[in-house]
């Protein structure tokens, strides 16, 4: 079953890189070939850069522990996780460090002045030698150490890694060609659907109904939740099917579009064998619309969706069990009193057996970068790889100590980590933390730990006796089979990024509107056809053109 489950999601997350890594290798020789001939002209103060660097070098170990024969300091900036606790404190720092020979100055920045202080470091050219966390790498690329080579000579884990994925090292490449970032915090799988239709199972069985398969009985459902008193308090006080908005996080009906062969994404595209489509102009889209219509003339949609705010819905239930189906990315987002009675719908059939759901790529893009200021960059490549190079050390790295909160159980000669329910006596006992989050931006990086936190790690996991059961996961290990994503992840060429998002902030509060409108009041052909115009005006055909150059070039070997 987990490699079923892993080959689905490989299938849902292709994106080919043909020869191109492969090929590494021998540009690698070519480019040291055509850097010695040049060697000649580059005067006295290249040849001192060089023997300087040649010394620098001289203090690495290519391969084993410690990385580094002597310890050199190297200055790292990073998210500041915790006040209580400072990133040099933490057990996976000092324990690394007694392992390589890497010692970190840390460089602790609070999330609210992350990006004004990274962007300062880049436009005054004070960058430490590595950065942990967001960096734009459209813009700064160009002042990153290019890692292609040192990964194939210094990074036998991490290349051997991506050669066991179709979806890296693609989505690293800047647009020059090189790889200047690498992947670190949580590939998370719950996250690979966002927004589920969550239904009331009590009330399924209270009423004697099977769960929903396709859009025909899902109706049905909604219609016996409006009719039939499934909560049994005597009053006509069900809710049948509530949401937030049409896209988006959470508590959208973005999925809805699905069984009609079309997906509403914050893009507004979707990527299926390489060709983008943009929904909006689809019939799919038209059809899915007037369903919707259909659904909310029949009293079966609340009538507060589409206006609803964040904290409007997380409150939507808290008068009692009052609601059937609900739109989340659990269904507590919509305040459900008992969460343990909602059950994941499966993805719906369309009437022609139709079946889709929107895939988040949860694949990391990038996370740690290396500067050219950095005299030895040879051995933070080679810190990265020894911090990736076990299930251990990513465990350490981005949850904290073992058996505190992680312990890895042995089943079939594999290793399958647990994660340990942390109750008042655990967090007393390790620290006196106020709650599990608390320990872990305490006690280890969190979501921003040089560490990758893969989804084959996340497929494996087992709760304690003390958990409850994760629906979320197993909806997303059921779903992703129907999966298709929006667009990969990568960067592109700053001209593409900038000009899609100043067209897609048109489009965006367009279909905003158009979208509610339609489900609410309806839409024929004569609709149809001025929102055709209405597309071409927003420079809708200009918008997908440049989302498919930008697969395209994911694609290209470059």
């Amino acid at each position: 079953m987990m490699k079923k489950r892993r080959s689905n999601m490989l299938k849902l997350r292709r994106i080919k890189m043909r020869s191109k890594w492969a090929r590494i290798v021998s540009m690698t020789l070519v480019g040291t070939m055509l850097l010695t001939g040049c060697g000649g002209a580059s005067g006295d103060k290249k040849e001192d850069s060089k023997d300087e660097k040649k010394e620098v070098s001289d203090n690495l170990n290519k391969e084993g522990l410690p990385i580094l024969k002597e310890k050199e300091t190297f200055t790292i900036a990073v998210p500041q996780k915790s006040t209580l606790k400072s990133a040099a404190e933490k057990e996976c720092v000092k324990a690394a460090e007694e392992a390589t020979n890497v010692h970190i100055e840390w460089v602790e920045i609070p999330a609210s002045g992350w990006k004004e202080k990274i962007n300062i470091m880049f436009n005054t050219d004070s960058l430490p030698d590595a950065i942990i966390g967001a960096v734009d790498m459209a813009k700064n690329y160009e002042q990153l150490a290019e890692l292609d080579d040192m990964l194939k000579e210094y990074a036998p884990n991490t290349t051997a890694f991506f050669e066991t994925r179709d979806d890296y090292p693609t989505g690293l490449y800047s647009p020059d060609g090189k790889i200047h970032t690498l992947p670190t915090g949580d590939e998370a799988i719950h996250n690979i659907i966002d927004s589920q239709l969550w239904i009331n199972q009590k009330w399924l069985d209270n009423l004697g109904l099977q769960m929903p398969t396709t859009v025909d009985e899902f109706k049905e459902v909604l219609i016996a939740f409006r009719d039939k008193d499934p909560n049994g308090n005597g009053k006509a006080d069900e809710i049948p099917f509530t949401f937030r908005d049409a896209w988006g996080w959470g508590g959208t009906i973005e999925n809805l579009f699905g069984p009609f062969g079309v997906l509403e994404t914050a893009t507004h595209v979707f990527t299926r064998d390489g060709k983008v489509t943009f929904s909006a102009a689809e019939q799919g889209y038209y059809d899915a619309l007037t369903w919707m219509n259909g659904l909310y003339k029949e009293g079966l949609i609340d009538k507060e969706a589409f206006t609803l705010s964040g904290d409007q819905y997380a409150s939507r239930g808290a008068s009692g069990d009052n609601l059937g189906v609900v739109a989340g990315y659990r269904a507590n987002e919509a305040g459900v009193v008992n969460e343990a009675d909602y059950r994941a719908v499966p993805v719906l059939k369309g009437q022609d057996g139709t079946q889709m759901v929107g895939i988040n790529n949860v694949t990391k893009t990038g996370g740690f970068v290396i500067s050219k200021n950095c005299k030895n960059p040879e051995a933070l490549v080679r810190w990265y790889d020894y911090i990736n190079s076990s299930l251990e050390l990513a465990l350490e790295w981005g949850r904290g100590e073992e058996d505190v909160t992680w312990r890895i159980l042995e089943q079939d000669g594999e290793q399958i980590p647990q994660f340990i329910t942390m109750d008042e006596t655990i967090l007393k006992e390790n620290g006196g933390y106020q709650s599990k989050a608390e320990y872990r931006n305490a006690e280890s990086f969190s979501g921003d730990t040089p560490s990758l936190w893969k989804y084959e790690y996340a497929q494996k996991v087992v709760n304690d006796e003390n958990c409850p059961p994760d629906y979320k996961l197993d909806a997303v290990n059921e779903q992703m089979q129907y999966g298709v994503m929006e667009l990969p992840s990568g960067t592109s060429d700053l001209e593409n990024s900038e000009r899609r998002t100043i067209l897609l902030a048109d489009i965006d509060n367009y279909l905003k509107k158009f979208i509610a409108d339609s489900v609410i009041n309806g839409i024929d052909e004569g609709k149809w056809e001025e929102h055709q115009k209405t597309l071409k005006s927003l420079k809708v055909e200009e918008y997908t053109k440049l989302c498919q150059e930008f697969v395209d070039s994911l694609e290209t070997d470059k």
